[in-house]
């Protein structure tokens, strides 16, 4: 099976979110970085594919998403890399949880730990 393609359309968030998500973007430009959205809205062919990475196919990597129940699938996530240095930029990711953490962001357990899933924000309510 093909990996579907991510969507990186900030206007396919929920209205609320996608306002603190550019507030987001914004105050990382801001700090000097490059941010861009790699992945906003997913579908559920694409959310099927994430789960069965290290699970049903592709079994040498290790499994992408821990849930069938992603907040990407009604809008309310983002994931947020580096235009120029892509996923590997651990003080970008530092400077994007201290400025998630102002905007009442969460990370992908609802939490504000940005561990497991550096790239990921989410609305923090239901």
């Amino acid at each position: 099976m093909r990996e579907p393609k991510p969507q990186a359309d900030l206007s396919l968030l929920w209205t609320p979110f996608q306002k603190r998500v550019e507030e987001l973007l914004k105050a990382m430009r801001l700090r000097g970085y490059d941010p861009v959205p790699f992945e906003t809205y997913r579908s559920e062919q694409r959310q099927k594919w994430l789960w069965g990475v290290g699970r049903t196919h592709s079994m040498k990597r290790t499994p992408v998403t821990w849930t069938m129940d992603s907040r990407h699938r009604v809008g309310k996530a983002c994931d947020i890399i580096s235009k120029s240095r892509g996923w590997n930029y651990p003080a970008f990711y530092d400077a994007l949880r201290e400025e998630a953490l102002k905007l009442n962001l969460r990370d992908y357990a609802g939490q504000m730990t940005f561990k497991r899933d550096c790239c990921h924000v989410q609305w923090g309510g239901k």
